[in-house]
């Protein structure tokens, strides 16, 4: 037994303030993390020989540069959540990791040799993992099971508006200094953990671990999270898409100009962003499941006629690709609350970024080899397969732990009026 002060007392309501300073957390994050998005080519282009002049290499090393961001994402996304699972507290790790990121980005310009740099960027991502799964497992810990989805889905609402964000802003200033994005993103991380060290306030609902090992446990202890895992995983994937393929087939087929482009898949990110407030409310009045599954069906629909549709049709494929996207991203957040406990919610929710980072870095290179062996229009018939797949492997597990829980709440009402 624990201390009386280590009793996990579970909220009973959504504190508003609280998310709305999370939320602006992980919008300051995301934000930061896209600003250098834009001038990648030239920031790595001048630590290569003869300026990168070698287009080859000058795509190994952007890749290699994205890459040790994400590779630090495999051992520290579980490291923290099990860190945080045994003391029972999130706000220290997350002001590490604010701070920590803060401190590489102001340093990464001023790396002169590209090893270094690949170096610097890993141990940049290993702060930033920490900073998401602390702000996402927070939310989840603040919010009573019949108002996650809700939280989630506004906490997603600011998470993808800050990736939009980003990556404009960034480019506009790298054209003065290819420095000032890093510097930038270095101040508002700072800033940003001040304002958590203030504003912040730990939850009491979470219940500590004390032991490293037995948070490390979390998939052996409740293998059902390999479900969620699995639509993070393909999720990601799936936005592999549209950032490696789908810019090429719009050209190649519609004969669409980089500014088209972009409008199309700002009209998909602002309907994504716009409505995962609704997708989690959603989730919380029916059940996780059906939006999920809902939402999935008609995201691989969506995308499977990418390239098969009129230019004007293709508004509406990219708006309710959008919108699907927004109903099933948030349950499946709220489902790795929903299948680990208190004790062991830090790590867990480490494991789902994980596989969402693996989605994403694998999810380019798998659409553009089809694309290459089979043609630009496969591309998203794959895609959309995919996740069509998914949702029909998915179905029967997680409607019928729906069922089961809705009879046993049935159950215990009918208990509790007797």
């Amino acid at each position: 037994m624990g201390a009386p002060g280590n009793v996990a007392v579970q909220p009973q309501r959504v504190n508003i303030g609280q998310l709305m300073l999370l939320a602006g957390c992980m919008f300051v994050a995301m934000f930061t993390l896209t600003l250098p998005v834009a001038q990648l080519e030239e920031f790595v282009d001048r630590l290569l020989p003869a300026g990168g002049q070698d287009g080859a290499l000058e795509n190994t090393a952007k890749g290699l540069f994205q890459t040790a961001h994400f590779l630090a994402y495999i051992p520290f996304a579980f490291i923290w959540g099990a860190l945080s699972d045994r003391s029972g507290k999130r706000k220290h790790i997350l002001l590490i990791g604010l701070v920590g990121q803060g401190v590489m980005f102001a340093l990464i310009p001023l790396v002169g040799d590209l090893w270094l740099l690949y170096v610097a960027r890993f141990i940049e991502g290993m702060f930033s993992i920490g900073t998401v799964s602390m702000l996402m497992t927070m939310v989840l810990d603040s919010s009573p099971a019949k108002r996650r989805g809700m939280a989630l889905g506004v906490f997603s609402l600011f998470m993808l508006l800050g990736n939009a964000a980003g990556a404009p802003l960034g480019g506009l200033l790298a054209e003065m200094n290819y420095a000032y994005p890093f510097w930038l993103g270095a101040m508002l991380l700072v800033i940003m953990a001040g304002v958590v060290l203030l504003f912040v306030r730990e939850s009491t609902g979470v219940t500590p671990a004390y032991s490293f090992s037995k948070a490390m446990r979390v998939l052996k202890d409740n293998p059902r999270l390999y479900i969620p895992y699995a639509f993070s995983l393909l999720d990601r994937l799936t936005v592999g898409f549209f950032i490696g393929p789908f810019t090429i087939l719009v050209r190649d087929v519609y004969g669409l100009t980089p500014s088209q482009r972009g409008i199309y898949l700002a009209v998909f990110l602002a309907c994504f962003a716009l409505f995962s407030p609704l997708g989690g409310m959603l989730s919380d009045r029916v059940g996780r499941a059906r939006p999920m599954l809902l939402g999935t069906v008609l995201y691989g629909l969506m995308i499977a006629l990418v390239g098969r549709v009129s230019p004007d049709m293709l508004f509406v494929v990219m708006a309710v690709g959008g919108l699907s996207g927004a109903v099933l991203y948030p349950p499946s957040i709220a489902l790795v609350g929903d299948y680990a406990g208190p004790v062991q919610r830090g790590v867990a929710m480490g494991g789902f970024n994980l596989a969402g980072s693996i989605g994403f870095a694998v999810g380019p290179v798998l659409f553009s080899l089809v694309a290459d062996a089979y043609g630009l229009l496969a591309s998203p018939l794959v895609a959309g397969a995919l996740c069509l797949v998914a949702a029909g492997i998915a179905a029967p597990l997680i409607l019928r732990r729906d069922r089961l829980e809705r009879a046993s709440g049935e159950l215990q009402g009918v208990v509790g009026e007797t």
